[in-house]
């Protein structure tokens, strides 16, 4: 209970050391990426997703992403993926965020901690009819 208490206060004070003028600006690091959907598991608590594509500056990106539950249609995400730059150079980056489905569409929101030391916000839309699905990267770091 303290807990909850403490972490209630803490972001009561947080909100207001922002204002306005604090509004975030993204980026696009690069391109939109189209990625295909290379192998899905469906689980009562976990379902995981894998795709492959080329993805910019990292290559060709290979992603696996777990998604848990909140609720039927929401969780959480978390995973890893690795870009084949070129033929000596790999980048590796993991990420957590949150998901959502209305429909056939799943959308992720994510932050993706890369190798480099540089972060990105991914906006991810999956079209489950279509088993393709586009990353739309922005710099955060």
């Amino acid at each position: 209970m303290i807990k909850i208490l403490l972490l209630t206060i803490s972001f009561a004070f947080s909100s207001l050391a922002f204002s306005a003028s604090d509004d975030l600006t993204l980026t696009k690091r690069q391109a939109d990426a189209l990625m295909t959907v290379t192998n899905v598991d469906i689980g009562d608590d976990l379902t995981t997703i894998s795709a492959t594509g080329k993805m910019g500056e990292y290559g060709t990106v290979y992603v696996t992403y777990h998604l848990t539950y909140a609720t039927r249609t929401s969780g959480f995400v978390s995973g890893n993926g690795r870009g084949a730059i070129d033929a000596n150079n790999v980048a590796a980056g993991a990420f957590r965020g949150v998901w959502t489905r209305d429909g056939s569409m799943l959308q992720i929101r994510q932050v993706v901690q890369i190798s480099d030391g540089t972060q990105n916000f991914d906006v991810i839309d999956i079209d489950m009819l279509k088993d393709t699905f586009v990353i739309k990267a922005y710099t955060l770091k």
